[in-house]
Order: C-alpha cells, then sequence, then structure tokens
C-alpha cells in the first residue's frame, strides 16, 4: 500500500513538473518572440535564465524533495509573476500562464505534502541554499533589471553567478571567499549605467547576497567535513569470521599462518 501511494505521489510530482516546464519554455517564446519592454539581449538573458532557474527546481522537485524546494518553486513563480505584468497578454502568454499556474498550484497541493516534507539528515541550511539559488538567479535580475540595455558588466557579474552557483553546490576550494570579495565589486560596476530604480534594485540584490555569503550557514555548507580519527577497539580473533582472518594470514587463534608452514 505504502509503495503505491508513493506511486501516485510520483505521477502527481511528474504532471506538476511538466506542466511548469511547459509555463516556462512558453514563457522564454513569449519574451523571445513577443513585444517585450526589454531590448532583444535583455529579453534573452532573463529567457535562458527562467528556463535554467526552473530547470534546477524541477531536477530537485523530482530527485531531491524537501520544503526548499517548494519555497524556491514559489519564490520563482512569484518573481515571475510581477515580471508577467509587464507583458501584453495573447494566447502564448495565456497558455504559459495556464500551464505554470497549474503545475505550481498541484506543486503545492495537500497532496504532496508528504512528498517534499521527506527528512533529510543532510538537510543544507536555509540561508546556504538561498544563497546557491540566487547565485543561479542573478542572470534573471541582470537581464529583468537591464533597462534599457545590459551592460558589459551585466553579462560579467551574470556570468559570475551562474558559475559560483555550481562552484558554491558543488563545496569547491576557495568559492565561498571567492564570492565574498568579487561579488561585491561586479555587482556594483553592473549598476553604473542603469536607470536609479534599476541601480538600487542591483545593488538591493547584489547586497543580499553578499551578507549571506558571510553567514555561518553559508560558510558551514561550503566546508568539507575534516576526517577524524577514530580509536580502534580491539577484537578477539575468535570473534572474527574466519574467511577474513585467512584472507589476512591467520588462523582462528590469531597465529600466523606462515609461520606454521
Amino acid at each position: 500500500m505504502h509503495t503505491r501511494h508513493n506511486g501516485e505521489m510520483f505521477r502527481t510530482v511528474s504532471v506538476s513538473a511538466s506542466l511548469i516546464l511547459l509555463g516556462a519554455l512558453l514563457w522564454a517564446v513569449r519574451l523571445l518572440f513577443g513585444p517585450a519592454p526589454w531590448e532583444p539581449q535583455a529579453a534573452s538573458l532573463l529567457a535562458a535564465a527562467l528556463v535554467v532557474s526552473n530547470a534546477v527546481n524541477l531536477v530537485a522537485m523530482l530527485l531531491s524533495p524537501g520544503k526548499w524546494v517548494r519555497n524556491s518553486i514559489a519564490s520563482l513563480a512569484g518573481a515571475w509573476a510581477v515580471a508577467a505584468l509587464a507583458l501584453e497578454v495573447d494566447p502564448i502568454w495565456i497558455g504559459a500562464f495556464v500551464a505554470y499556474a497549474g503545475g505550481v498550484g498541484i506543486a503545492w497541493s495537500r497532496s504532496l505534502d508528504e512528498w517534499f516534507h521527506q527528512a533529510r539528515p543532510d538537510r543544507v541550511p536555509a540561508r546556504a541554499t538561498i544563497l546557491a539559488l540566487g547565485l543561479l538567479w542573478l542572470p534573471g535580475f541582470v537581464g529583468a533589471l537591464g533597462t534599457p540595455a545590459v551592460t558589459a558588466a551585466g553579462w560579467t557579474v551574470a556570468g559570475f553567478g551562474v558559475v559560483a552557483g555550481w562552484a558554491y553546490a558543488r563545496a569547491l576550494p576557495g568559492v565561498l571567499w571567492t564570492i565574498r570579495m568579487v561579488l561585491p565589486i561586479l555587482g556594483s560596476l553592473s549598476a553604473v549605467g542603469l536607470p536609479l530604480p534599476a541601480a538600487a534594485g542591483m545593488l538591493a540584490v547584489i547586497s543580499a547576497l553578499t551578507l549571506l555569503a558571510w553567514t555561518v550557514d553559508a560558510r558551514l555548507a561550503a566546508s568539507r567535513p575534516a576526517p577524524r580519527r577514530v580509536a580502534s577497539v580491539p577484537v578477539p580473533p575468535e570473534l572474527t569470521p574466519p574467511g577474513i582472518m585467512e584472507a589476512a594470514g591467520y588462523d582462528r587463534r590469531g597465529r600466523s599462518l606462515r609461520r606454521n608452514e
């Protein structure tokens, strides 16, 4: 019965993931080929960030479900809802809205509460999770705030966000200090030349990510656990399986077999 219940939940999750992916792809098509308030490069960056961010959520949703995945899906949906208001409504907009809203609604339905609340002993701290996701979403912020155009510094900080987010998720050595030192500089440069509201928004995002990088949670999540020396416990030869003793060259009493030859 339990296996059947898990199978039903997985099918429901698969439907939700499929609708979210379809909605994200339709939004991307709408940005790339329909009228938008952003210039083509900014729209392309925003569309790519939308697809990549949702892909990350969907992979985690299927393979490593947790409460943070649900929150990430809702946060991304809320951020995109604000951007979608700037687009003219057309058939693609309607199709994208219906599919995306349906997928998000299913993900947050009570039938999937158990799926997203599976206990994990290796749970990543919330601040570290937000930092990793925020870095991956950084290209989307750059594209959305890139008015009238994305600057060279904007492209640089967008690329840095993707690479740093991947490296941080892998806990590569030195990545956290790189984020702490480099991100504020690149972020400040990316705000130069933007209108005041866009520049303020960019600086707010960069400041929030930088503060997260300085938290204890972010440091602990990026630190590989040091190997611990464990005290050896003597085991009498009589309690050791014969195969192991013989492979090591000893008999059941702990005497060397070679010496007896």
